[in-house]
């Protein structure tokens, strides 16, 4: 079996999916999904700060 692996990396994500060339029917998509992360800042009255600054006491 020939499978392809898919991924489309973003700034807080990570999409995935493993299709089967093989397959000759139109459903060739064995399994799919998405992990997302945390935003790595943080939300202030004057603006966005860095949570890993905030972390080391800066």
């Amino acid at each position: 079996m020939s499978k392809i692996l898919g991924l489309d990396l973003g700034t807080n994500s990570i999409g995935w999916a493993i299709r089967d060339t093989q397959t000759s029917n139109e459903n060739q998509i064995i399994d799919f999904g998405v992990i997302v992360f945390k935003k790595g800042v943080g939300d202030g009255k004057s603006g966005e700060f860095s949570l890993a600054a905030e972390r080391r006491g800066k």
